[in-house]
């Protein structure tokens, strides 16, 4: 016997509805969109006005009366009818003349179809094969590799339970892979070819297994362009599989089904899947692309597992494509070709800084940070410089200090580290920056000056076709300038400079942190070190694990495990009980909240604080000479001061590391005089409240700060700006500055700086309690 579905009314109605005749009955055949019933209902509109009262109002300009908000109204009826969805049998009729239906959940009849039409292909169903161009029973697309494939959402329920069913059976999950940066990294930079062919080249060891192909691809076109079609291009791609990749497929396919999901197109992903999965053993026809998952920007579980995804595991270099799904492990991004990034990522918003661990050589460390920096950060420093120069003067007749002895003290604390390089090391610099520029312009990640009209706005004032054509052409003309501007070249080039320079500087030193034991490092740009598969392998072993053992459990508990339980309870254990600040970590201006680093590991439980207070268990900075670094370690002896290294390695492993392996080491720490300053004027912080600030000018504190500072004022709240937002304004913005200081408290000038101003803001207390 075929199943009867259901008729219910929609929300749309104008409820209450009250039934004036039902036209059907029991065991009539209708066809679509044949009447069902008739109703009537009522609404309240206001009273008429007679010609003549307006044309009175006109001319008196009193229009009081013709305002419908001011003139009564009356109750009107209205009537109305309602037409079934679709055709069939009638089985049963619930509703009868003279009911009051008064919302959508009113069931009016059971209908058997000749057909539900639950499978579609190409707009026919794939059971009776009449055109349903029309119909929305089915909207669910089911095929990895089109999207003309789609079922209804019963159908959608019944694969899954089939699905289920056989992974319970073979005890296994499901997995979906993002394949760029994730388990491959892709360049079409030919500088790579070149080193491929010559064996002299210190890269040539480096890429023996790097694999290669070429795609055809068609010529990039303007939007509305009608001339003719230049022939399409043959584009070669160099992959470099992450290390261990086979081993790691070979051990998740026996506790996974695993899925591709790539923002890249079908073709691409096609030959990817070639080179990792020659045989079809691991993914088989198992591949989603961005030609078929109906999203440029996002990932979504829902278009491979629209029903269920209590089985599912991603594991992606992205958070933000996936909405930080509890279903997500975000591993660290595969950066084997330096500075190239994700080639497919056009229009995806470009990552922030600190993805992943510090390269182990520091010269190409060195590299990767001016190429993350570029000019930015160097720019920001000079203008800040220049501002606190003008403003010394003016500070200078505010608090009574002699100008002379002020720009003297200034001059001792900054003029030291802005001098530090040489003329050589510059040019090297400005060369580093300008291969960094260049290397970014090459990937597909949107540049800091594009913010402003970035492929993500753009996306928002185009129609679908449109949108597709510009995608292409955004990819086609970054892959075009990579090709062009062969930025590895360039970043090899200034590998060698650093190099030699290091070399020179350190000929009579037996080791330095960049050379080695010989005194002589590598001169490869491109080296692997990176175990993340490993450690990654891991994990899902342990989430495979306790997701059986639940299973096993089931009957006692009733109650399904479900993957995304599982992990959120793993992870949150790591870091529990654990408060981290960042300093000098975030770029300039980044809200702590939306930082892709703080998402991350408070994933793993972690909590973090905008500014120093004595519930801060470790301290996360690159540089140990920082204020915020001086002054956690000058209060609380006790506090852990590490760089970001250990945040990646514990959530690499999912387990807290010893720290002793990341702790740095920090000298100069504050004297008393200096932290005690720090204590009165920061007392509602670190909950000492025994300092007296009611008759302090919080504001007048505050302009003559902004005046001291210049730019610095803005700039030292880059960190965590946007937590500061419900901050009391009595506690001044002058208190605020040095909690706070952002990204640039990197610099070691900034520091005797910072001392200066609690020595300043010490005179300006002295000052008020003589006016008071």
């Amino acid at each position: 016997m075929t199943d009867s579905t259901s008729v219910y009314l929609p929300a749309k109605l104008p409820y209450p509805l009250k039934v004036s005749k039902v036209i059907v009955e029991e065991g009539d055949v209708i066809s679509k969109h044949a009447q069902i019933f008739t109703y009537k209902y009522s609404d309240y509109e206001p009273v008429p006005l007679s010609k003549e009262d307006d044309d009175d109002d006109r001319e008196t300009g009193d229009m009081a009366d013709s305002d419908e908000g001011a003139r009564k109204k009356v109750k009107v009826e209205y009537v109305g009818n309602y037409e079934c969805p679709f055709g069939g049998r009638i089985e049963k009729v619930y509703i009868k003349t003279g009911d009051v239906l008064n919302n959508e959940a009113g069931h009016i009849l059971d209908v058997v179809e000749p057909c539900t039409h639950p499978i579609q292909y190409g707009g026919l169903c794939a059971i009776c094969g009449k055109s349903v161009d029309d119909e929305d029973r089915a909207s669910i697309p089911m095929a990895h590799g089109t999207t003309n494939l789609k079922v209804s959402s019963k159908e959608a329920a019944n694969i899954e339970r089939g699905s289920t069913k056989r992974l319970l059976k073979e005890k296994k999950l499901s997995l979906v892979v993002d394949l760029d940066q994730t388990v491959i990294h892709a360049t079409v930079d030919p500088t790579v070819g070149e080193w491929m062919s010559d064996p002299t080249n210190p890269n040539y060891e480096a890429l023996k297994d790097v694999k290669s192909f070429s795609l055809e691809e068609p010529a990039m076109v303007s939007s509305g362009y009608t001339g003719p079609i230049s022939p399409a291009n043959i584009r070669w791609y160099f992959v470099k599989l992450r290390p261990g990749l086979h081993d790691f497929l070979e051990k998740a396919s026996k506790m996974y089904e695993m899925h591709i999901y790539t923002m890249a197109t079908r073709s691409y992903a096609k030959e990817i899947g070639k080179i990792i999965d020659p045989d079809g053993i691991y993914f088989g026809d198992r591949i989603l692309s961005r030609d078929e998952s109906g999203s440029l920007t996002q990932k979504s579980l829902k278009r491979l597992f629209p029903v269920d995804t209590s089985m599912v595991v991603v594991i992606d270099d992205r958070g933000d494509v996936w909405n930080w799904s509890p279903n997500l492990i975000k591993v660290i991004p595969y950066d084997f070709f330096v500075g190239i990034g994700d080639i497919n990522s056009s229009f995806l918003p470009r990552q922030q800084a600190l993805l992943g661990p510090s390269k182990r050589r520091k010269s190409v460390n060195i590299l990767e940070e001016k190429l993350t920096d570029g000019e930015e950060k160097d720019e920001s420093s000079r203008e800040t410089i220049s501002d606190i120069r003008i403003n010394i003067k003016e500070m200078a007749k505010q608090i009574g200090k002699d100008e002379s002895a002020i720009e003297d003290e200034y001059e001792s604390t900054t003029d030291g580290d802005i001098k530090v390089e040489d003329e050589s090391t510059r040019k090297i610099g400005e060369e580093v920056e300008k291969a960094a520029a260049s290397a970014v312009d090459s990937s597909v990640n949107v540049s800091v000056t594009d913010r402003a009209s970035s492929p993500v706005d753009r996306m928002v004032e185009l129609g679908e076709g449109e949108l597709l054509a510009m995608q292409a052409n955004e990819r086609s003309s970054a892959l075009e300038q990579q090709q062009q501007e062969r930025p590895l070249a360039k970043m090899q080039q200034n590998l060698e400079k650093i190099i030699e320079e290091e070399e020179t500087k350190n000929s009579s030193v037996r080791e330095s942190p960049i050379l080695g034991m010989d005194g002589k490092e590598p001169h490869n740009l491109l080296y692997d070190d990176d175990n993340e598969l490993e450690m990654l392998g891991q994990a899902l072993m342990r989430i495979h694990n306790e997701f059986y053992f639940e299973v096993e459990r089931e009957d006692q508990t009733q109650h399904a495990p479900d993957v995304e339980d599982i992990m959120t309870s793993m992870k949150s254990l790591v870091f529990r009980g654990f408060v981290f600040l960042l300093s000098g970590v975030l770029p300039l201006g980044t809200p702590l909240d939306s930082a892709d680093i703080v998402i991350w590991a408070k994933s793993f439980g972690a909590t973090f604080s905008a500014e120093y207070n004595t519930s801060v268990t470790h301290v996360i900075c690159k540089n140990p000479g920082t204020f915020k670094v001086r002054l956690a370690k000058s209060v609380d002896s006790k506090v852990k001061i590490v760089n970001p290294n250990w945040l990646f390695s514990c959530m690499s492993l999912w387990e807290k590391v010893p720290e002793e392996e990341y702790e740095v080491e920090v000298e100069h720490l504050l004297s008393k005089e200096q932290v005690d300053n720090f204590l009165k004027y920061h007392n509602h912080v670190l909950g000492e409240t025994t300092f007296d600030t009611s008759n302090l000018d919080w504001n007048e504190i505050d302009e003559e700060m902004k005046e001291f500072m210049g730019d610095d004022y803005e700039a030292e709240e880059g960190e965590g700006e946007a937590d500061h937002a419900g901050t009391k304004e009595a506690e001044g913005a002058a208190a605020k500055e040095v909690e706070v200081s952002g990204a640039d408290d990197d610099a070691d000038d900034g520091d005797d700086f910072e001392q200066e101003i609690l020595e300043d803001l010490a005179d300006l207390e002295e000052e008020n309690k003589d006016k008071h």
